[in-house]
């Protein structure tokens, strides 16, 4: 348990270093991999403790994890990407609008076929028990990043 209260010990103070960076100023490219990586790290313990995973399991399942994480990062920037150049455009046509919005709206279908290729892979290494265990830590992790950062902003607004 004390392992799990430092993780998030831990997340509340990337957190908190992040918030305050946004405010003040944006954060160089050097901050932004750093603060990435702390929290990969962070989600990385999260996922082996509530996953249950041995260390031959650690050694085979992050790296393959860590793919399938980046591969979805890579499309979701690409789309990201694409929105904002055509937001930017006050000349951009309704056709390339258009494509935009579609782009946004099948970002969570290409999100899902490379969570599929990757389930496969990852079956190969995780039971049953964890492979289903798996989103449901995902999504524990991303709600406590969130509330972590909402109480940090809480604090600055002085609630």
């Amino acid at each position: 348990m004390s392992k799990r209260l430092l993780i998030i010990a831990l997340l509340a103070v990337a957190t908190q270093a992040l918030w305050a960076a946004s405010r003040s100023q944006a954060l160089s490219d050097d901050d932004k991999q750093r603060w990435l990586s702390e929290v990969r790290s962070y989600r990385n313990d999260y996922l082996a403790k509530e996953l249950a995973l041995s260390k031959d399991q650690q050694k085979d399942f992050f790296p393959i994890y860590e793919e399938m994480d980046e591969a979805i990062t890579a499309i979701g920037d690409e789309t990201r990407a694409l929105v904002r150049k055509v937001q930017a455009d006050e000349n951009a046509s309704d056709t390339e609008i258009e494509s935009a919005a579609r782009a946004l709206y099948e970002l969570k279908a290409k999100e899902g076929e490379i969570e599929l290729k990757y389930f496969d892979k990852l079956k190969s290494i995780l039971t049953p028990k964890q492979l289903l265990k798996l989103k449901n830590a995902e999504r524990k992790f991303t709600q406590q990043l969130v509330k972590q950062h909402r109480r940090i902003g809480d604090r600055k607004a002085g609630k």
